[in-house]
Parts: structure tokens; C-alpha cells; sequence
């Protein structure tokens, strides 16, 4: 799936935070809901495991998902921050906001060399 597009980003070793521009042209709102598009918090998970995998060189699908929390609908149009953090060689936080709001949070763990 492709990710939408890209406004900012800023980075250093072990974060990344990404501003995209959300519209409901993106193929993720077809049939979500007509009239009332609503971004997947399936397509969530999946743009911050692809980000993740591609930023921190982690491999596979995670084995894990803790504390997946979805907080408010996000609801185009929007400028949607995703902040990833890696807190272990193969953890990482993920969250979701735009202004004055949180969208959902989780973390996410690979599986490691050998596992």
C-alpha cells in the first residue's frame, strides 16, 4: 500500500517523525465509508510497520502489537503526524496526531537476528 504524501520530515538515529497530507482521494477511503471517509486504523498499522521497517531496517511483519490504542477518527482533509521511536533493537512506538489531537499509539516489536 502505498503511503500518502509526504509534507515534512524530520529524523535523527532512533526517530522519525513524518506530516502527511490526508485526502479523501486516497485510495485507503474507497468503501470507508461513503460519504463519510474515516482512515482505516488498519492502514495505520500498516503505514507505521512499512515506515518502521524502511527507517530503522527491521524486516518481516511485527510478532507483537502492545498497547494498540485508537483514540479518534481521523477524518479528511488533515495533515496526520506519525511519530515512530525506536526504544529496542527491534522495538519501536508508533503515534498518530494532528493538531490538538491524538489519533492512535502502539507499539510494535520485531522479530530479531535468529528468532
Amino acid at each position: 500500500m502505498k503511503l500518502p504524501p509526504v509534507l515534512s520530515r524530520e529524523e535523527d538515529r532512533d526517530s522519525l517523525r513524518l506530516s502527511f497530507d490526508i485526502h479523501e482521494d486516497l485510495d485507503c477511503f474507497r468503501g470507508h465509508f461513503p460519504g463519510q471517509p474515516v482512515l482505516p486504523g488498519v492502514v495505520q498499522l500498516h503505514w507505521a510497520v512499512q515506515v518502521a521497517r524502511e527507517q530503522f531496517g527491521l524486516e518481516g511483519n511485527p510478532r507483537d502489537i502492545q498497547r494498540l490504542k485508537f483514540k479518534r477518527v481521523v477524518i479528511p482533509p488533515v495533515v496526520l503526524q506519525l511519530d515512530l521511536t525506536r526504544t529496542g533493537p527491534t522495538d519501536v512506538r508508533f503515534a498518530y496526531s494532528s493538531p490538538g489531537q491524538e489519533h492512535s499509539e502502539g507499539r510494535l516489536r520485531f522479530d530479531g537476528p535468529g528468532q
